[in-house]
Parts: C-alpha cells; sequence; structure tokens
C-alpha cells in the first residue's frame, strides 16, 4: 500500500513541478516582457522638463533616459554555499549505509542531510545542482532534498517562516498522510517529507514528533564526504 502511494506522490511531485514552470512562465509574460528603466521618469515628467526648458519634448528625450534592460523571471541562479566541516559528519550513520549509496552522497553537489533513523533500506541520488536520500522504514517513507539553485521571480514576494526549524525557520505543512518541511541551511534549499500509515506508526499525527526528526536530521556528507 505504501509503495503505491508513493507513485502517487511522484506522480503529483512530477506535476507540480510543470506547474510551477507553467506559473513561473506566467509570470515572465505578465511582469517581465516589457522594459523597466532605473530612475527613468515617464512620458508627463519628460514633457514638463522640457517645458521648464521652453522647449517640446522629442523622442530624443525619451531615447536618452536609462535603461536596464529586460527583466525576465524564472531564471535559474545558483546558491552560494557555505560548506560545514567534514568533522561534523555523522560517520556512524554513514556506515549502515550501503557502499554504492555513500559514494552517490559523495558526489552531492551540496552538504547532505540525512534522516537520524537507519531505516530498513536508502536510496540515494544527486544530479548537478542536487541531491535526494530516502530513507523506507517499517510503516514509513523519509525523503530529504537539498537544492543548491534558487529561481530569481521578482515579482514574487518572500514570506517570514510560520515555524521554528533548524537554524532559521522554515515552513511546515500537512496533506493527508505527508508531512512537507522546507528550510534554508548553508546556503542551501532542503525539502523534508514524511510519508507514514497511521495504522503502522503511532507518532504519524504528531506534529512535535515530526518536528524532532526535523531537527534530528544529520550530516552525512561534504565535499567529498568523510575524512
Amino acid at each position: 500500500m505504501l509503495d503505491s502511494k508513493v507513485h502517487v506522490r511522484e506522480r503529483a511531485q512530477a506535476s507540480a513541478h510543470h506547474c510551477s514552470v507553467a506559473v513561473a512562465v506566467a509570470l515572465t509574460m505578465l511582469g517581465g516582457c516589457g522594459t523597466v528603466e532605473s530612475g527613468s521618469r515617464s512620458a508627463p515628467e519628460i514633457a514638463r522638463s522640457a517645458d521648464r526648458d521652453g522647449r517640446d519634448a522629442t523622442d530624443a528625450d525619451v531615447r536618452a533616459q536609462p535603461s536596464r534592460g529586460r527583466i525576465i523571471g524564472g531564471e535559474r541562479v545558483r546558491r552560494t554555499i557555505a560548506w560545514p566541516d567534514a568533522a561534523r559528519i555523522d560517520t556512524t550513520l554513514r556506515t549502515r549505509y550501503a557502499a554504492t549509496v555513500r559514494d552517490t552522497l559523495d558526489r552531492s553537489p551540496v552538504p547532505v542531510l540525512a534522516p537520524a533513523e537507519p531505516g530498513e533500506r536508502v536510496t540515494a541520488s544527486t544530479g548537478e545542482r542536487w541531491y535526494a536520500i530516502t530513507v523506507h522504514g517499517d510503516g514509513y517513507l523519509m525523503h530529504t532534498h537539498g537544492s543548491g539553485e534558487a529561481h530569481v521571480l521578482p515579482h514574487v514576494r518572500s514570506v517570514d517562516p510560520t515555524h521554528p526549524m533548524r537554524e532559521a525557520g522554515g515552513f511546515l505543512t500537512r496533506n493527508e498522510d505527508i508531512w512537507a518541511a522546507t528550510w534554508i541551511e548553508y546556503g542551501v534549499a532542503y525539502s523534508f517529507d514524511i510519508e507514514c500509515d497511521r495504522r503502522q506508526v503511532s507518532w504519524c499525527d504528531d506534529e512535535a514528533e515530526v518536528t524532532s526528526r526535523i531537527e534530528a536530521l544529520t550530516l552525512v556528507a561534504t565535499r567529498g564526504g568523510a575524512r
């Protein structure tokens, strides 16, 4: 049952990704297609200035206005990573992973945070700017993802964290049996999802228990793993 729910969640995440891209494109079309001028004046202001000089405004007055070019939303930019010292790696937890998992995590382009529970099975993957690790337990899945990329959305305002979390706070939501947390740490955008079956997991509905597992996430790889 849990495996089928995982497939559903993966399809939902893929759909959400496509939706987010569509939103970014929409923002670009709505707000990023015109030329925005830095320190420029409006047409009436240009006309009034010319009138004060005893002349009519010309096209040259308009063309002389400074411009900083187009603002386009949705560009991907690299985050600045504050790499933690390898001495902080939880070597005990690392040794519980299969060698293939350790090798994968050591290729991560960002510091790797992982659930403290060793679980029954661990899977991991990495990309050019991200990593993902999933711990499969008895009646639950814990999935951690870290990204070294950000998307520039100049027309979207930032909001303050809603929950105390890790070093600087973050966001925690719940959708049925899935808890999802997001925050910034080491300059990396992290997310942590817990999916559990309340028939098997006693803490499934307990926000404090979920929060404790967010706080317990531990470093298992940084710039090439343990040294």
